[in-house]
């Protein structure tokens, strides 16, 4: 069987006997004068083509999201990077596919990588540690930097995402936010708190409305300030400057986490861990 030339009716919509999977939801929808099955994986497994032709589907690919920076013996933290986040046709011969969803990182640590096919999402970089002073770092998005010591924001992918927020930045002395596959995290608003992490991006392949993925994780605030937000697509709220952590990125978005926050002449609060990504593949009349 191979690939249809015009519109699918519910019977024709490339049945299990085409295609099959291993630990993913099997769906299908329609939207206007198209029909679509839908393959969504939240944790790794596998997709596998029995026809005896080729097979042609679009693919959304979110890697898992870093995780912010902050510990107790730290000065806070930047917010971790979002997931990498692709997208693309992709042609499937017969044969099984892997198919490999990213954990998200624990603090202060990259997110893992999506791998569907030929399409790679790179895993988020984790927020900068307040105690080391180092940038935060790269990624599919970028991690936030750190106030201590000013450090910058870590580098995001081309065509996957944003670069993080350094520390310091955007009129205080707050945490930066992690970068969004959408837009680059923020400075502090004013003074010392957290810089909001960078907003994803919507995609509508999994029910046929938008969705939002990949957002960054909001930088920690200083002394009694806020930490910033998550940006829109499970990004985690940074940590304030008293007690609390910073908040996880939303499981199988790819949203970073949020990072820790910092008292004045105080301990520091832990960074959050981010969110693990995601794999939707679609096939229909398109």
């Amino acid at each position: 069987m191979g690939v249809h030339s015009g519109p699918y009716d519910s019977s024709e919509l490339l049945p299990a006997t085409i295609v099959s999977s291993s630990n993913a939801t099997d769906t299908t929808y329609t939207s206007g004068d198209n029909a679509y099955r839908v393959y969504t994986f939240l944790a790794s497994g596998y997709l596998t083509v029995t026809a005896k032709a080729t097979v042609r589907c679009r693919a959304l690919v979110v890697a898992g999201g870093g995780g912010g920076g902050g510990n107790t013996t730290a000065t806070g933290g930047g917010g971790g990077g979002a997931g990498g986040m692709r997208t693309g046709i992709v042609n499937l011969v017969p044969g099984t596919h892997v198919v490999t969803v990213g954990d998200g990182g624990a603090r202060e640590a990259n997110g893992s990588n999506s791998v569907f096919s030929t399409i790679t999402s790179i895993g988020g970089g984790a927020g900068a540690a307040g105690s080391a002073g180092a940038a935060g770092s790269a990624g599919g998005s970028g991690g936030g930097g750190s106030r201590n010591s000013c450090s910058s924001g870590g580098a995001g992918a081309t065509g996957q995402g944003n670069a993080g927020a350094g520390g310091c930045t955007g009129g205080g002395d707050g945490n930066g936010g992690g970068g969004g596959a959408g837009a680059v995290g923020a400075g502090g608003a004013s003074a010392v708190i957290g810089g909001a992490g960078g907003v994803g991006l919507s995609n509508d392949f999994r029910t046929g409305s938008d969705v939002y993925y990949a957002g960054g994780g909001g930088g920690g605030g200083y002394d009694s300030s806020d930490g910033g937000a998550g940006g829109n697509g499970g990004g985690g709220k940074g940590a304030d400057g008293q007690s609390e952590a910073g908040t996880a990125g939303t499981a199988n978005t790819g949203g970073g986490g949020g990072g820790g926050g910092d008292e004045s002449g105080g301990a520091g609060t832990y960074g959050g861990v981010g969110g693990s990504g995601i794999v939707v593949v679609r096939i229909g009349t398109e």
